[in-house]
């Protein structure tokens, strides 16, 4: 049986949460317990975090690669309400939503799965459901192998879904057996 994000060691939230004020640990802990045990382990064995910004704080304040890289992701017409910096290894999260929260966590799993890459873009049974899939967990999945793998995890992980999303009907799709597979297996390095 699995158990809930208040019985787990606190030690692995306290593990992923960074920076984060009680309040935000508060709204983000509950939405972590839609995965298994297991997977918050991996993320905190490849040394992922979770990071909320503060009130008025820009990505590229917070994260020193898009400082570095000169990457404005604030300026972009749609501001993006999460993201995951693969050099990082860390979800930001302006929004916390189950949503926002669900599918930024899933390119944490990714990465961890790929051992520091993500893993959707080697792993042949996640590349193959991408490339038979005649339909999709959101419309966005349909963007790319990476946004395909967030957001089948996502819509895996079924309580970080909006009541009225489609994602509850479409979650029999194609890439929840490529999800189950891969959420359970060892990671595998990339081809070298």
């Amino acid at each position: 049986m699995r158990s809930s994000i208040s019985s787990r060691p606190n030690d692995v939230v306290s593990a992923l949460l960074v920076d984060a004020s009680e309040c935000d640990r508060v709204t983000i802990a509950p939405h972590l317990d839609a995965y298994p045990t297991p997977l918050l382990e991996r993320l905190v064995a490849a040394d992922c975090h979770v990071r909320p910004l503060r009130d008025g704080e820009r990505y590229r304040d917070a994260s020193p690669a898009l400082r570095r890289l000169g990457v404005d992701v604030d300026v972009w017409p749609v501001p993006s309400p999460g993201l995951f910096v693969v050099e990082e290894r860390t979800v930001y999260l302006r929004a916390l939503t189950p949503m926002t929260i669900g599918q930024e966590v899933a390119h944490a799993i990714d990465c961890a799965l790929g051992d520091g890459v993500y893993r959707s873009g080697f792993d042949p049974q996640i590349r193959s459901a991408f490339a038979a899939a005649r339909a999709f967990v959101t419309p966005y999945a349909a963007s790319g192998l990476d946004e395909y793998f967030a957001e089948c995890v996502r819509a895996y992980a079924d309580r970080l879904n909006d009541a009225r999303s489609p994602c509850r009907a479409r979650r029999a799709s194609g890439c929840t057996r490529a999800i189950r597979r891969c959420t359970r297996s060892s990671p595998r390095s990339s081809p070298a």
